[in-house]
């Protein structure tokens, strides 16, 4: 492990830069990459991490985020200019990190296999790249693996009947709202009597434009006591609650029609989880379906205006969740929904209070962009991936778990492909096809097929004389059900879990811990990762997440300074935005290369009082 400078509490510190996102929010040529490689230097860092692009440049969680044509009217995008400016960015950056005397490490995120977004059925692009049928229209920005081979991308266990289920004419739909409280949500509702609200439904053919439903129906309003469970069919309470629940019945609805919506001007907060509490109804059972509140929302102002059968799609922003019923009216009807977008959400199993909800048929029989560890071909991709980082000449690769490509909702029921299940029946007797899986066990197997691919990694980097860096969380140490942030469901985990911790320090020269803290660091978090690490002499690494934590101040890196098992610091992300504010990174990114003042005034302190410089 090489010596690098230290605070006094022995805190080395490094900056990470995000390579894509700089170079599509902002026009970078080598020049500009050499000044901010200057400007890091001078701030005295030794070391720089950098997340590299991945092949064929996949979809973030942001859309924006992407590969994009150049000069598209409406639509600011700067990643084909920088590529042409540049010729493989990841190059040029070790390159120029290099020139300024510090050391480069590649950020490698084998799970980040795009597919993250999706456009109605048959919709314009602006590329003719490889669309997948799902849910939501049709998947786009895949990788340069899944592009060729979308079949190697993890699997659902098949639902038994899927294809008659679906098939059924919608009879009613229904959705249900909790009225009981919901802790750290809402409070017991006092009155049980129900407020007027309106009601309203939707369909559409393609996920684009939503019109009024005019054939028959009815719809009831009533109180009901029903258990809730989140999409994973796990309980939320003991006991039932006071649920109110309004049901569209005698419907008559071909199964032609794939796409329904519920938009609701209720006067008032009703919350629901749409995973798990909004239902399409058949004449044979239910129809196997997905729900979500996440609306799409248009990136370029001139195809916004435009109809969306004419319009050019792939250039949308984030989706959004809606709570103001007359403004979801306007946008959800000629932008549709993007269907398990961050999965169940960002916090817990998924609660919402939107004024507008997406109904699809059926489910996603594949988790969007994730491909699956189990098949060699994937491995020996990776594999390819880390030797190409030796040869561009950087001097240690850091394996990330965390991703934007395995966005689902019920991910207990992923991880479904032919060499997992065989593993699993190997090693339990167990026919998962068939029979009840323990997930967590699942995950667990994952793990241990992306283990294999570490060993790989460790072989070729430590042959060439490189670092071997890889990502923990405290959900490894201590695994758990659940979609919370830091868990191993969170909608940015691949579902896996590395049960054989203690094998990956052994394989590594140096740990990062990927957990979030949220300005509140808590040394107890991962505590036996980083004793493990301790005692094998590996370096610990922690986030100070500068923009999504507001994590550079003083009295979050005092406690960090205090845990004896930590070892440093990692500085993420350096790109800060328009917004001119000390938590927003350290270089900016829009106009001439430069600091963000504030924010590196305030770092500068920190590292003096830290004793780093």
């Amino acid at each position: 492990m090489k010596t690098l400078k230290t605070t006094r509490g022995g805190k080395a510190v490094a900056p990470v830069v995000d390579i894509f996102p700089q170079i599509a929010v902002g026009y970078h040529d080598q020049s500009r990459v050499a000044e901010e490689m200057r400007l890091l230097r001078d701030l005295g860092f030794e070391r720089v991490y950098f997340v590299l692009c991945n092949p064929g440049y996949p979809t973030f969680s942001n859309p924006l985020l992407c590969l994009h044509p150049p000069d598209r009217a409406g639509f600011e995008n700067h990643a084909f200019r920088s590529l042409v400016a540049l010729g493989d960015p990841n190059f040029v950056y070790v390159h120029e990190c290099h020139r300024h005397g510090m050391e480069a490490f590649a950020v490698l995120k084998p799970y980040e296999g795009g597919g993250g977004s999706t456009v109605p059925h048959g919709a314009r692009l602006d590329f003719a790249s490889m669309r997948e049928e799902t849910i939501g229209g049709e998947r786009i920005g895949f990788d340069a693996l899944l592009s060729r081979r979308p079949d190697l991308r993890v699997q659902r266990k098949p639902i038994p009947d899927y294809e008659r289920l679906l098939a059924q004419p919608v009879t009613a739909i229904s959705i249900c709202f909790c009225l009981d409280e919901i802790p750290g949500i809402q409070p017991a509702r006092e009155g049980r009597e129900l407020a007027p609200a309106g009601f309203k439904l939707f369909v559409s053919d393609d996920n684009g434009r939503y019109v009024p439903y005019d054939g028959p129906c009815s719809i009831s309003d009533t109180m009901e006591r029903r258990s809730i469970a989140d999409a994973n069919g796990t309980p939320l309470f003991s006991t039932p609650r006071d649920c109110r629940v309004v049901t569209f019945s005698n419907l008559k609805i071909s199964a032609s029609a794939r796409y329904f919506a519920i938009l609701i001007d209720a006067g008032e907060r009703l919350f629901t989880i749409p995973q798990s509490m909004i239902v399409l109804h058949g004449p044979e059972g239910d129809i196997p379906s997905t729900a979500t509140a996440q609306v799409r929302a248009g990136g370029n102002g001139i195809e916004a205006k435009k109809p969306p059968e004419e319009r050019t799609w792939g250039m949308e922003q984030m989706p959004r969740i809606l709570k103001d019923a007359e403004q979801a009216a306007t946008e959800f009807s000629t932008w549709g929904f993007e269907f398990d977008w961050h999965g169940s959400g960002f916090w817990g199993p998924g609660w919402q209070d939107a004024c507008v909800y997406g109904i699809a048929r059926g489910k996603n029989l594949w988790m969007k962009g994730t491909p699956c560890e189990a098949y060699a071909e994937v491995r020996e991709y990776w594999s390819d991936w880390v030797q190409k980082c030796v040869e561009m000449g950087y001097d240690g690769v850091d394996i990330r778990l965390q991703n934007h490509s395995g966005m689902v909702s019920d991910y207990a029921d992923y991880g479904y492909n032919e060499p997992l299940v065989e593993a699993y029946q190997k090693l339990h007797g167990v026919d998962i096809l068939t029979s009840q899986a323990d997930p967590l066990e699942l995950m667990a197997i994952r793990g241990d097929f992306f283990t294999e691919f570490v060993v790989e990694a460790a072989e070729i980097l430590h042959a060439a004389g490189r670092q071997l860096q890889v990502h923990l969380r405290h959900c490894h140490e201590a695994p758990r059900l659940s979609s919370d942030f830091n868990e191993l469901g969170f909608w940015a985990m691949p579902k896996v879990w590395l049960r054989d911790w203690r094998r990956i320090v052994d394989l590594a020269d140096e740990i990062t811990l990927k957990d979030y803290h949220f300005n509140v660091y808590n040394h107890q978090v991962a505590a036996g990762i980083k004793e493990y690490a301790r005692s094998k002499g590996k370096r610990v690494w922690v986030h100070c997440y500068i923009s999504q934590g507001r994590e550079l101040n003083e009295p979050f890196l005092r406690k960090v300074e205090a845990d004896a098992n930590v070892s440093g610091v990692l500085l993420y992300e350096v790109a800060h935005s328009d917004n001119n504010e000390v938590n927003f990174g350290l270089i900016e990114q829009h106009g001439p290369v430069g600091y963000n003042v504030p924010a590196a005034t305030e770092l500068k302190r920190l590292l003096e009082l830290f004793g780093y410089r």
